[in-house]
């Protein structure tokens, strides 16, 4: 569906400038969705034709049209980043006119945005915002739900994808929250075991090896490299966050074709 796929791009650009804001708002005094956006260099207000969603970057060369300075690659990673995965969100879950179809869709571009704010808050900050964790278990556990009662009629809940998320969540939790409290929280953080639940539950509990197994690897592999090229060194502290936030959304659109290649498709 070449036209849903485009809107979905569009929409994607737009809810990524927005998450922008999220993210360089968030732990101030300033609202998401009130006051105009601001140079963070010169403080002068940005005019809505230099707030286009990567298009405005691409003709300002990537500096602020009042002061010359540059603009954080950011803005436009984000933006680009978000329209792509919310366009992939539409191949995988295709909408077809169904409540099946409709819950996939909305479910899975609520917890991109979701995700896409913990990745890149954790990589600046090397802090996961509680309020985004909050509103990510809730979405994910509402949604599991739904399922249950609309798509999975009849079926009894110990066998259902409800309780495979449950079990998978509760199991990923209680692994991290051991790291956490053994290490007094110098291995992990408590935001990182509240986005593991996360992480079990789209996961499920028979997916959640392969899961882990994709965010420490990929987290490993990063590490190594930075301290091949001596961007970081042993002791040095890297964000575990935008790894377990990455495995999600992998599990999110290629579950299925993990849990056949384990032996559970």
């Amino acid at each position: 569906m070449p036209f849903d796929i485009s809107l979905l791009c569009i929409a994607g650009l737009l809810v990524g400038s927005f998450l922008n804001v999220i993210i360089s708002r968030f732990g101030t005094d300033e609202s998401f969705v009130r006051g105009r956006s601001r140079c963070n260099a010169c403080r002068s207000t940005i005019a809505w034709y230099d707030n286009v969603p990567v298009l405005s970057f691409i003709l300002l060369r990537g500096k602020c049209r009042a002061c010359g300075e540059p603009i954080s690659w950011q803005y436009p990673g984000v933006e680009l980043s978000t329209a792509i995965l919310f366009a992939v969100a539409g191949v995988v879950f295709p909408p077809s006119g169904t409540a099946e179809s409709a819950f996939g869709l909305v479910f899975a571009l609520g917890l991109i945005g979701t995700l896409s704010v913990v990745f890149v808050y954790d990589l600046i900050h090397m802090e996961i915002p509680v309020s985004a964790l909050a509103f990510g278990i809730i979405w994910t556990v509402l949604y599991l739900s739904l399922s249950f009662f609309f798509d999975e009629p009849g079926l009894p809940l110990s066998v259902s994808r409800l309780a495979d998320g449950i079990i998978g969540g509760a199991i990923a939790f209680s692994l991290f929250y051991g790291l956490v409290f053994f290490s007094k929280e110098t291995w992990m953080g408590m935001g990182d075991a509240w986005l593991a639940l996360i992480l079990g539950l789209v996961s499920g509990w028979e997916l959640l090896l392969p899961a882990l197994t994709i965010a420490f690897g990929s987290g490993a592999l990063v590490g190594i490299f930075l301290m091949i090229t001596g961007k970081k060194g042993l002791q040095s502290r890297i964000p575990f966050g935008p790894f377990l936030a990455a495995s999600v959304i992998f599990i999110l659109f290629l579950g299925t074709m993990v849990g056949e290649a384990f032996g559970f498709g």
